[in-house]
């Protein structure tokens, strides 16, 4: 069958908030998934597309693209683009999180053996900021702060300070402002291609009493976890007692293979950019893993911290896109604004929007409001999306330039991995090698540089634990220079054999 037989069924709204592009991308995204677009299909000519459909060829290449990048559709040289097979999964009615019970009501009246939420026994993952470190920290998820729009921010704090109703000068709701909420849907709509209404997003101090919040809604709460994977997100669950069962990641994310069956209250992933080791999720196992979800009655965490920075088409498609009945929904904009901002959101699924909401409640109270206020215009005004362009622009630089740098100075030495997306890159000494990553990184340390290991942020699996991280979203084009000087000079044959 052609693609182009029928059109199946796809029509664009000119009132929509999104792009053509988006609203194609979007809507082949989702046939694909149901079926109707069977495995195998042949598409038509992208100007046959464009007549078909009444808009742009480019808009249709684009998407295309787009498709490949992410998985559902291939291109067989001399005959055309075909849509891969078995990407096709059954979603019914969400019936998640039924392992264990619910914390309900006040936390204070259950007993002495259930602690009290708002006083979490997490540790500040921000502890020490200000204690004097190495000169050059490599580790990863600082954002290059020189590039914060002060004059933007400020400008707009001002005005959210200087034209606040006596309102918005008392108390915020817990779940946040909704001039906020309205501000966040649009712009993940427009940048990841959600539709979220903004009673489903829930405002909070960050990702991790985003994380702290649903570790809060069961007693005791079971979570599957990426393994390797960020050591706060593990210290966030770790404090709240919270079971954790450790699932490997490979080149490419999760394996939804080795998922038990007995499942838990929720799957943490990372699916568009995974932390550390930087793959990108493939379609077919975003199929396996909803669908492992819906087997074992798991809620799914996907927490998008930094995929917007993709050095190679436009960001993969979150998978609360494919199923947002399933899927919590984390986002940041610690890393891409600053970390001292302390925001961040979650697009909550129906089945899980009061409990949340209520525990938001419980948890921390009322939310800081002019702060919120001052976001809403910095996004309404457009600065977050000349921040974003303008920040692609930097990490991409230094992103080429580093592996660049890499690859010239010690050829045949490490393999790089994860450099398509986000503000790190891996280094994985090649097979045969004689590398010593973790002398490497004391004898580093000695000069100055911290640099971790993968082994630091793993628990079972050590397929990767000999690789290196490397943050480099805060540092100059001569720091990274400074550093791959350094390393090189250690991986010299008379230092390796030492």
């Amino acid at each position: 069958m052609h693609y182009a037989d029928d059109m199946y069924g796809i029509t664009f709204d000119p009132a929509a908030k999104t792009s053509q592009y988006r609203q194609l991308v979007n809507q082949l995204r989702d046939r694909i998934a149901k079926g109707t677009i069977p495995g195998g299909t042949k598409l038509a000519s992208s100007r046959e597309l464009a007549d078909r459909l009444g808009i742009a060829r480019g808009i249709i290449l684009e998407a295309i693209e787009q498709l490949k990048l992410e998985g559902y559709l291939k291109t067989v040289r001399g005959s055309g683009t075909y849509v891969v097979g078995g990407l096709v999964w059954a979603r019914g009615k969400a019936e998640a999180g039924q392992h264990g019970s619910p914390r309900q009501g006040d936390s204070s009246r259950q007993g002495s053996s259930t602690r009290q939420i708002e006083a979490p026994r997490s540790p500040d993952p921000t502890a020490g900021a200000e204690e004097p470190g190495p000169d050059l920290s490599f580790a990863p998820g600082m954002p290059d702060l020189s590039l914060f729009p002060r004059r933007a921010w400020l400008s707009c704090y001002h005005d959210a300070l200087e034209y606040a109703t006596d309102r918005e000068l008392g108390y915020c709701p817990p779940v946040g402002s909704l001039r906020l909420r309205e501000a966040i849907a649009a712009h993940v709509c427009e940048v990841k291609g959600i539709t979220a209404d903004p009673e489903y997003i829930v405002i909070a101090a960050g990702a991790s009493q985003c994380f702290s919040i649903l570790a809060s809604l069961f007693d005791p709460c079971k979570v599957i976890m990426e393994d390797p994977q960020a050591p706060f997100v593990r210290r966030v669950f770790t404090g709240l007692d919270a079971r954790m069962t450790w699932v490997p990641v490979d080149e490419e994310g999760i394996i939804p293979e080795k998922i038990p069956g007995n499942g838990a209250h929720y799957l943490y992933v990372t699916p568009n950019h995974q932390f550390p080791l930087g793959g990108t999720l493939s379609a077919a196992r975003r199929v396996q893993l909803l669908t492992k979800a819906r087997e074992t009655g798991s809620w799914i965490i996907e927490d998008d911290f930094d995929s917007e920075f993709r050095y190679g088409g436009k960001p993969v498609a979150p998978l609360q896109v494919m199923d947002p009945e399933q899927v919590i929904y984390v986002g940041t904009f610690s890393k891409i604004l600053s970390p001292s901002l302390r925001l961040g959101f979650m697009i909550v699924p129906p089945g899980l929007r009061i409990r949340i909401k209520m525990a938001k409640l419980r948890w921390d109270f009322w939310n800081e409001s002019l702060q919120q206020k001052a976001l809403a215009l910095f996004i309404e005004r457009g600065y977050l999306a000349r921040h974003l362009t303008r920040s692609h622009r930097a990490y991409r630089t230094k992103n080429i330039h580093l592996a660049s740098r890499l690859e010239s100075s010690m050829p045949g030495i490490w393999q790089i991995l994860g450099n398509a997306t986000g503000m790190h890159l891996v280094i994985k000494p090649v097979n045969g090698s004689d590398v010593n990553t973790r002398m490497i990184a004391q004898e580093l340390r000695k000069n100055g540089i911290q640099v971790p290991t993968i082994g630091e942020y793993c628990r079972e699996n050590r397929a990767f634990e000999d690789a290196l991280i490397l943050g480099y979203g805060n540092h100059t084009t001569g720091e990274l220079d400074h550093f791959v000087d350094c390393l090189a000079a250690l991986t010299q044959p008379e230092k390796l054999q030492r």
